[in-house]
């Protein structure tokens, strides 16, 4: 097997983690005894091992010691940091595993570090060869080069619905659209995020808990995008706030008196200035504010409206959407984006690399937001 077609199977190992690993880059590696793959690898999942890490754990596995790698992109020379946890850089990996030589597809497209893992390894007298596959292995992490140009946390909007685009019946009852194996995948999500948000319709009418529950892992900050402070002081999430971290985003105008009465209660508030009238905030004011606090990936779980103004800022990312294999109808029950809308179909919001999978009865279906 030559390096294109090595490289050709590391980034069709790259895609298996389309949907899950972003904002991070998809990366898929190879381990070689001579010419002979003995590991396969790929970066999974947000804040797991990277690709070449994978690659090597499976080669050992196998009891080989290969002599080359092939990666889709220049390897990390920084330690890193997964969930305030450090895991050696892959290029620390590389050398202590002994590997000759390193088939590289592109350059990392960060600036800040592009170029830096080749100067390690080549310091450490491996051989490397970079450029196999360029544009291929470029054209796979567009989601990737988005974010490098974002100053707000990665945002994935994530809904359920039934077949004809409902989001809850026309009561209001949306308990439950999907089945269990889709809850449990937004849960797994959830322990994936740094935080998770809602607007204050949803958490007037749904009174969730947004905790982590069905699965292992720890709890994202919770967020309610509330301006005029109204959450009910009874409401699950604010009973739990001493417990599990809630942060109320409110306008700067919202009553002095609410305010108070949440924070004696153990929930921060966190002013955003308005944006035009009514009840709208500056989200994208708001959004950067969650990124200088160290957020960089959160998930969305409605409402429609608050979808719908992120959507206006600019600052939805990726759609995770669980198609129900149900109908429910009702001219006036909700869809999962609510406002006003686009006027023309041609100025709709549009998305790329829209993919599915069977998650249970359900469909799960994955869209990345597409340049304007």
């Amino acid at each position: 097997m030559n390096r294109d077609a090595w490289m050709r199977e590391a980034i069709e190992l790259a895609l298996r983690g389309r949907g899950d690993v972003e904002p991070n880059p998809r990366v898929g590696a190879l381990a070689i005894e001579g010419s002979r793959i003995v590991g396969r690898g790929w970066h999974r999942h947000w804040g797991g091992a990277h690709a070449e890490i994978d690659a090597l754990a499976d080669a050992r596995q196998r009891g080989a010691r290969p002599d080359t790698i092939v990666i889709t992109m220049e390897p990390c020379s920084t330690p890193l940091g997964v969930k305030e946890k450090k895991t050696p850089a892959c290029t620390a990996a590389i050398v202590e595993a002994g590997i000759k030589r390193v088939i590289v597809g592109a350059a990392d497209p960060d600036p800040r570090h592009r170029g830096a893992g080749f100067a390690v390894l080549e310091d450490a007298g491996i051989e490397v060869a970079d450029g196999v596959l360029a544009p291929q292995c470029r054209a796979i992490n567009h989601p990737f080069e988005r974010w490098l140009g974002l100053d707000r946390p990665w945002t994935i909007a994530k809904y359920a619905m039934t077949l004809d685009g409902k989001t809850a019946a026309p009561t209001g009852e949306s308990r439950w659209i999907s089945g269990l194996p889709a809850r449990r995948k937004v849960h797994e999500l959830r322990t994936l995020v740094d935080a998770v948000a809602i607007g204050f319709r949803t958490a007037r009418a749904d009174d969730p808990e947004l905790t982590v529950r069905h699965v292992e892992g720890p709890q994202p900050l919770r967020i309610v995008v509330d301006p005029w402070a109204e959450i009910d002081v009874e409401s699950k999430l604010v009973r739990l706030a001493p417990e599990v971290p809630l942060l109320v985003m409110a306008h700067e105008e919202a009553d002095p008196v609410r305010v108070t009465r949440l924070r004696d209660l153990g929930v921060e508030v966190e002013f955003v200035k308005g944006a035009g009238t009514g009840r709208r905030l500056h989200l994208l004011d708001g959004w950067r504010a969650l990124r200088r606090r160290g957020v960089r990936r959160m998930m969305v779980e409605g409402g429609g409206a608050l979808i719908a103004q992120l959507l206006g800022w600019d600052c939805i990312d990726q759609v995770l959407a669980f198609v129900a294999p149900k109908m429910i109808g009702g001219q006036f029950a909700p869809s999962p984006v609510a406002g006003e809308g686009r006027p023309f179909m041609a100025e709709a919001w549009r998305f790329s690399e829209m993919t599915w999978s069977a998650c249970g009865e359900d469909l799960a279906i994955v869209a990345f937001r597409a340049d304007p």
